[in-house]
């Protein structure tokens, strides 16, 4: 049975936007700087390029989080906006939050705006949010934001993690609709933090209590191996149990909408559900891996092309451990 039939109202999608920064960076580019090549990152990942962001420009989370959204917004004037929810984990700052000072941009003046970190499951945890708040009554439009910086944490002496990561953004404009109008049939989130140590990236600020104060983060670190066998578990299965809390089968999805980390792992995951490679649609080749900008990203890209009336998979995971999953009808 479709777990979201008991919510008062429906909600909807009503506009996309995405943004990635000017500056691109190719393998070819890495190869100048680190002890790789180009051919190699391509066959163990699928990345091309990746977009980098420029300080010297003014290229930041807020930047690129507010051209998403005036592109997702379109026609609707931000001043209707009830609430923004920004998924980041590389904020420009721990304090105010990407979402007030987006508020503050847009003039969304009647917004309420947080913060999320889910990692590379953020935009998931941000759009399940934002439909309970839709569903319940209590927003008619909700803005949704993916972005991260991920280009300012890297190691760039670290071949195994800096080849993978770019930074963007990807924004969701949802709204509310009757009940039975409502796009989203189902969704399931889960963590699992006995793996954060997997994926972590430390910020450092201090000593305790009184230590002297460092100011610095650390770099990501991620072990690999560990996380590409946890996404190839994990989506599936979670895949599977958000489709069948909506009442269907994996055979029914049209497309897989999954975050963008590595060729191979979405490769794997369409080969364990038996479903040929264009049904887990990618643009990883053009971006790498953008954190939670990843799946609006895709999304954005993609929707033009996708027909009405698919049924859409969108999965993410990543550190926490994080992973989760939601089943969208897809109307134009």
């Amino acid at each position: 049975m479709n777990q979201q039939l008991n919510f008062p109202f429906g909600v909807k999608l009503n506009g996309l936007g995405s943004s990635v920064p000017s500056q691109v960076v190719t393998n070819q580019d890495l190869e100048k700087i680190i002890d790789t090549n180009s051919d190699w990152i391509e066959s163990r990942t699928g990345i091309k390029k990746r977009h980098i962001c420029d300080s010297s420009l003014g290229e930041d989370s807020l930047s690129l989080s507010l051209e998403a959204s005036l592109k997702a917004l379109g026609d609707t004037p931000a001043s209707e906006i009830d609430l923004i929810i920004v998924a980041t984990s590389t904020p420009d700052y721990f304090y105010p939050s990407t979402a007030c000072r987006l508020q503050s941009k847009l003039g969304a003046t009647k917004a309420f705006a947080f913060d999320l970190s889910a990692a590379c499951t953020g935009f998931v945890y941000a759009l399940v949010t934002a439909s309970q708040f839709i569903q319940l009554g209590t927003c008619s439009k909700v803005l949704v934001v993916g972005v991260d910086i991920h280009s300012k944490i890297l190691d760039w002496t670290d071949r195994t993690t800096c080849i993978l990561f770019g930074d963007g953004a990807g924004a969701a404009l949802l709204e509310r609709t009757s009940a039975d109008k409502n796009e989203l049939l189902s969704h399931k989130l889960h963590s699992d933090g006995h793996g954060g140590e997997d994926l972590s990236a430390k910020c450092v600020i201090g000593g305790y209590p009184l230590g002297k104060v460092e100011k610095s983060t650390e770099s990501v670190h991620m072990n690999g191996r560990k996380i590409y066998q946890f996404a190839v578990k994990t989506i599936p299965e979670s895949v599977s149990e958000s489709a069948n809390l909506a009442g269907l089968s994996v055979d029914q999805i049209d497309y897989l909408i999954c975050h963008q980390a590595n060729q191979r792992i979405l490769d794997s995951v369409a080969e364990k559900m038996d479903w040929p490679r264009e049904k887990c649609l990618s643009n990883i080749a053009k971006y790498g891996n953008t954190s939670a900008a990843s799946i609006p990203l895709a999304w954005s890209e993609f929707a033009n092309s996708i027909p009405s009336g698919s049924i859409i998979s969108i999965a993410g995971f990543g550190a926490g451990l994080t992973w989760g999953s939601l089943i969208w009808k897809w109307n134009k």
